[in-house]
């Protein structure tokens, strides 16, 4: 679960998570990535780390996002299945038992489709909009309406780990991997505590890089944009000329001359921009700098309490 500042939400997610988690048949632990955090976030982990042994805090040595966070926590996981979760508890841990028992039932992934979602009526237009235009777009079958809350196989896992992309977009990446995968509804709660910390701009960066990484349509789009425009100016060049050649004659067209030089120029920036996208992210790749850095790992010592381990 990644949290940043999550200090108001932690203790109730801990309590409804390792009830749920107890009532099952199975062994588990609960992983806390601390995103950097500025609030007590830190603290609390630290203080449900000493009372429940069943609980890992791992703290990032600054705010690496939402995707890396959940990285951290995926390849620090060991078990035979691995539940992602946010932390602010508007995924229902009542849903963890319906994603194990698809996992008992030979699923290799499960994934929570979020139903009547508690957001604003625009960002629920957002969310509409952006999964039937991914899934449209991209290059892999993108389930409609899931986000990260999911449970994972082991093998499902393993093969996510092993892709050594930077650039990460998870509910991507999880599709990407195959395997038996099954849809299980969700009613998606309001937040517990505190406020989103995902800003309008942040949530299109998202988009844009979920699309981008899984879809190269944007490319052939912009090469699409640049034929039809470069097709306009050649009939253009034919008219003029056929009309020389004819004998008509052409009063000064200043506007038009500016609206062809506009249309032209904005073709060129936005080709540009989208190609910059795909370089940037190159780039990115290239340089093979780490998603995140963890400073300090507490869990609990075999009947010594909490300890820290940097």
């Amino acid at each position: 679960m990644p949290c940043f500042n999550e200090e108001e939400t932690l203790k109730e997610l801990h309590r409804q998570v390792v009830a749920e988690l107890a009532s099952s048949s199975h062994d588990f632990e609960v992983v806390l990535v601390d995103d950097g955090s500025r609030d007590g976030t830190a603290r609390v982990i630290a203080e449900i780390c000493a009372r429940d042994s069943h609980v890992r805090g791992l703290h990032l040595s600054r705010n690496f996002g939402h995707e890396a966070a959940i990285e951290a926590g995926l390849r620090d996981a060991r078990g035979d299945a691995t539940i992602v979760m946010d932390a602010d508890l508007q995924d229902s841990p009542a849903a963890v038992a319906r994603l194990i028992a698809a996992w008992e039932d030979g699923a290799d992934v499960a994934y929570a489709v979020r139903e009547k979602r508690k957001e604003g009526r625009l960002l629920r237009a957002a969310f509409h909009v952006f999964y039937r235009l991914a899934g449209r777009m991209m290059s892999i079958d993108l389930p409609r309406d899931a986000g990260p809350f999911s449970l994972l196989s082991r093998r499902a896992l393993d093969a996510l780990n092993g892709m050594g992309e930077i650039n990460r977009y998870f509910p991507g990446l999880r599709a990407f991997t195959g395997f038996r995968q099954v849809a299980v509804p969700v009613e998606r709660n309001e937040r517990l505590a505190g406020e989103t910390k995902y800003s309008l701009v942040k949530r299109a960066a998202g988009a844009a890089n979920a699309i981008i990484s899984f879809s190269k349509l944007p490319l052939r789009a912009a090469t699409v944009l640049g034929f039809v425009s470069a097709g306009f100016a050649i009939m253009a060049g034919i008219f003029v000329i056929v009309s020389r050649v004819s004998g008509a004659k052409f009063s000064a067209g200043w506007a038009s001359l500016i609206v062809v030089v506009l249309f032209v120029s904005g073709v060129q920036l936005l080709t540009l921009g989208i190609v910059g996208e795909y370089v940037g992210k190159i780039f990115d790749e290239v340089r093979r700098r780490p998603n995140y850095i963890v400073a300090e790992r507490v869990e609990t010592d075999e009947g010594s309490g909490a300890g820290s381990t940097p």
